[in-house]
């Protein structure tokens, strides 16, 4: 069973001029028209625009969205056909909020996108591309993180897990079980933006960051350094210092709200997904923190479980039809798409229903 994710910055910017030869493929040379403006998208923006930004946790309702939401679309315009089921998602603090928002976004049924093939092909040209939705769904993150590392698993997943998404925007959390999703311990709060924003300030103390935007500062963090006035300044010693900060302060804290002493004795492992599970320093906190009582694991993939997990649930509210489903995941730091490769697939499992106690 075959899946391929493709992912791209979430960031935009404006674009004028020539870009023409400026990207060696569509990924890399996303230009995607709205209404009578030009936006480069994803790592055209990172590497061509003057300050690509992106507007943290944003509305369906907001432009960011739609151009990140056609971007992805014109990704697997040719892996898929249509019409097309999508399934997307958002964290728990902003899900009951934009739910409903991004609901009436995907009845719309019909999305043409426009974009320049010019920025990588020397005989490019402005194409049009119309995609049709079929049938849509909108799932909270973490189900789509659960969903996705349970088929990722396949045979092998623990019966009772804690799953820990730890992003850029927010940090979610929550326990599935056999009989599903435990909603009293699912919680959604600050996520690495919080360690990004004291990065800065701690740098603001020695150096003039020159205008540097909360993504630009979120990859110097990932590489553990940051190019400042021609010099190259070593901050993984800060990083190290910001993580265990982060996660003293708003991740234990939310491990002891909501969760209990019955709840770790009963999990089998705890699940770390997301982006921020690719910081060392970040795992070995955990690690400390449970110190063997409960096996942590940085969770296969994780950057691309929620994608995945909407996929699938996609291939379920399409009846099966695998090269029609979509799994779409517009993050504050990535946007990620998935779709099916092959013909052989099992029936998906069906989204987690909450299980209360």
């Amino acid at each position: 069973m075959k899946v391929l994710t493709v992912n791209f910055p979430s960031v935009l910017e404006t674009t004028f001029g020539n870009t023409e030869n400026s990207a060696k493929d569509l990924l890399n040379g996303l230009k995607i028209k709205k209404e009578d403006t030009w936006y480069m998208v994803g790592n055209l923006a990172k590497r061509a625009g003057v300050n690509p930004n992106h507007v943290t946790n944003a509305s369906p309702q907001l432009e960011d969205y739609e151009v990140l939401f056609k971007s992805a679309l014109v990704t697997v315009a040719a892996q898929v056909e249509q019409p097309v089921a999508i399934t997307m998602g958002f964290p728990f603090s902003t899900y009951s909020v934009y739910k409903t928002n991004a609901e009436q976004f995907l009845s719309k049924r019909h999305f043409m996108a426009e974009y320049d093939t010019q920025t990588y092909n020397v005989n490019g040209s402005v194409k049009r591309t119309t995609f049709d939705v079929d049938n849509f769904d909108v799932i909270p993150e973490i189900v789509g993180c659960i969903i996705g590392l349970k088929k990722i698993l396949g045979n092998k997943p623990p019966t009772n897990f804690i799953a820990i998404s730890l992003g850029f925007g927010t940090i979610e959390g929550g326990m599935a079980t056999e009989n599903g999703l435990v909603h009293r311990t699912c919680f959604s709060s600050y996520g690495l933006q919080y360690a990004i924003d004291n990065l800065h300030q701690e740098l603001s103390k020695r150096y003039y960051l020159k205008m540097k935007n909360v993504h630009q500062l979120d990859d110097a963090f990932r590489k553990g350094s940051i190019f400042i006035n021609r010099e190259n300044v070593d901050i993984k010693g800060l990083r190290k210092s910001i993580l265990n900060q982060y996660f003293r302060e708003v991740i234990y804290l939310l491990l002891n709200k909501y969760f209990n002493d019955q709840d770790f004795e009963i999990c089998e492992k705890i699940y770390l997904m997301g982006g921020g599970a690719y910081y060392p320093e970040l795992v070995e906190a955990f690690k400390n923190e449970f110190n063997g009582s409960i096996q942590v694991e940085v969770a296969p993939e994780p950057e691309k479980l929620a994608s995945i997990g909407y996929l699938y649930n996609s291939f379920r509210i399409s009846d099966g039809k695998q090269q029609r489903s979509v799994g779409i995941d517009i993050g504050n730091s990535s946007t990620t798409v998935s779709v099916f490769q092959d013909k052989d697939l099992t029936p998906a499992t069906p989204t987690p229903t909450p299980h209360k106690q």
